[in-house]
Formats: C-alpha cells, sequence, structure tokens
C-alpha cells in the first residue's frame, strides 16, 4: 500500500520533470575528427541540451549538410564522406542551429619509396609516404601511419625507420582503407674510411665471411675518364674494372681480402679521392 509520503515523493519528482528547461541551449557531441579518410558511414552521437547542460529527452536534432558531392547526411545523422573537400554538417533542434566543420580527406593512393636501405646505429631514416586524393593532389591534415613487419629487423616511430639487426622487412604505409608496402633491407657497416690513391697505388681491407655490399666513389678530373678497380683474393667475388664510382654486392666465405686500385697511367694518371663504405647485408 502506498503511503501518503511515497505519493507526495512520486507527485514531486513528476513535477520536477514537468519543469524541467526543455529550451535547446546546444548541442553535445564527441568532437569530430580531425580529417575523415574513409567512405565509411559514421556519425557523431548528438544530443540537444539546456543551457544547464541537462539533456533534452523530448528534443532529437535533425541533420543536413553539403556540399552533397562531399558529404552525404541522412536524416537520422547518418554521414559519408564521398570524396576530398571541406564540408558543413548543420545541426536544427527548436530553433537552434549550430554549423559543424568537416573535412573529408579520402585518399586514392599512397606514394613510398620503391625501396628502402636502412644502417644500424645510423640516425633514423624518414619513409615520408604521401597520401594523394583526387586527381594525385597531395591530402593535406593527415598522418599516414607506418608499421613494421618485423620490429625484430627494423623498427617505426612516427616515418622514422631504425635499423635494429641485418636483415629484411616490410614496412605497410595506411591511411582510410589505402596501403602501400615498401621492401627495407638493414646493414651493418664494417668499413667507412676515405681513401687518397697516386696512380698505381692499392688499398687493401680484410672482410671476415658474410655477405656484403660495396660502395666506392670517387672524385676526380671527368676529363681524364679515370677511377679505381676493385680485385679479390681468397674471395670469388668478381673484380670491378676501372670507374668513378662501384656499387656491387659479394659473399665471401672465408676471410678475403679486398683490393681497390689506381690503376698506372703511363706517369699521367691523377690521384684519386674518395671513400670506401662495405655493409654486412642480407643475403
Amino acid at each position: 500500500m502506498r503511503t501518503p509520503l511515497t505519493i507526495a515523493v512520486a507527485f514531486l519528482s513528476a513535477l520536477a520533470l514537468a519543469c524541467a528547461d526543455k529550451t535547446p541551449a546546444t548541442f553535445k557531441y564527441d568532437p569530430p575528427p580531425a580529417a575523415v579518410t574513409n567512405t565509411n558511414y559514421f556519425s557523431l552521437h548528438v544530443s540537444v541540451v539546456n543551457k544547464k547542460g541537462e539533456t533534452i529527452a523530448s528534443q532529437s536534432p535533425t541533420y543536413s549538410g553539403g556540399p552533397a558531392d562531399v558529404l552525404e547526411v541522412s536524416a537520422s545523422g547518418n554521414l559519408r564522406c564521398a570524396k576530398t573537400g571541406d564540408a558543413t554538417l548543420t545541426l536544427s533542434a527548436g530553433g537552434l542551429s549550430e554549423p559543424v566543420a568537416l573535412k573529408c580527406r579520402v585518399p586514392t593512393e599512397i606514394t613510398v619509396p620503391a625501396e628502402l636501405h636502412v644502417v644500424i646505429g645510423a640516425p633514423p631514416t624518414a619513409l615520408n609516404p604521401r597520401a594523394l586524393g583526387e586527381g594525385g593532389k597531395p591530402l593535406d591534415g593527415v598522418t599516414v601511419e607506418v608499421t613494421s613487419s618485423d620490429p625484430s629487423i627494423a623498427t617505426v616511430d612516427g616515418d622514422k625507420v631504425k635499423g635494429v639487426a641485418v636483415g629484411k622487412a616490410r614496412l605497410q604505409s595506411s591511411l582510410g582503407g589505402i596501403t602501400s608496402v615498401t621492401p627495407v633491407e638493414v646493414l651493418e657497416k664494417v668499413v667507412s674510411e676515405p681513401v687518397t690513391l697516386r696512380e698505381g697505388a692499392s688499398r687493401s681491407f680484410t672482410l671476415q665471411p658474410a655477405y656484403y655490399l660495396v660502395v666506392i666513389e670517387t672524385k676526380v678530373d671527368p676529363r681524364l675518364k679515370q677511377g679505381v678497380t676493385v680485385g679479390w683474393s681468397g674471395a670469388g667475388c668478381p673484380n670491378q674494372l676501372e670507374n668513378t664510382s662501384h656499387r656491387f654486392n659479394c659473399r665471401v666465405d672465408e676471410t678475403a681480402t679486398m683490393i681497390v686500385t689506381n690503376p698506372k697511367l703511363i706517369g699521367i694518371g691523377a690521384t684519386v679521392t674518395g671513400t670506401v663504405n662495405v655493409f654486412r647485408a642480407p643475403d
């Protein structure tokens, strides 16, 4: 049996609800994303509130917006970015109206390097992925997510890649359902030395068993068409003919010697300066 006190409390509660402020003052919703990067449907979960910040249950917002070719808006508040562009969603309720700016940034392509070489101990290397929209136009205000297929070989921080161990991995750049892949090789530098070779002089480098990438760059007078040769002792690597620069791979199965030579040119050859870099590389 309900007591007079219970009846009074129920009456006062009902009266309070009836007297609650039902005048819309603003809209409450989670902030929209900085940029919408896909064409999936989404919503902002909007509620109408009074000046005290209380939700008005009897009020539901209506939705409109555009441009129509950029932002699709349903009466129930389902939204979809059809293509890249700046759009406005308009919320309305009880004579109140509020515009919400939306950035649609729908990628059609992510451009990345065809391959990447990273050296252990060197400063991290930037991958610099670029998200492009319709017509190949760069998309502003978006961040491409980069992940490594094998963090034990190469790690990623933002778009910077750091080598951990000699090996191969794949870097995946993703945004809005679009993905591009960059193969990465992690190298370990074992030789990095400047060389100065007079005519007929040589410089030798001892290498332990491993698979190597050899990179040699020299500075000479281009009119002389002069460079260096590369020969081997104790390894089956092919000798390299005279050239101003060399880049090649070689497998050393036992301790061997690499010999860099400035060939003799009958006393008229110039001194060659440059750098020799040898990296332990993934096979």
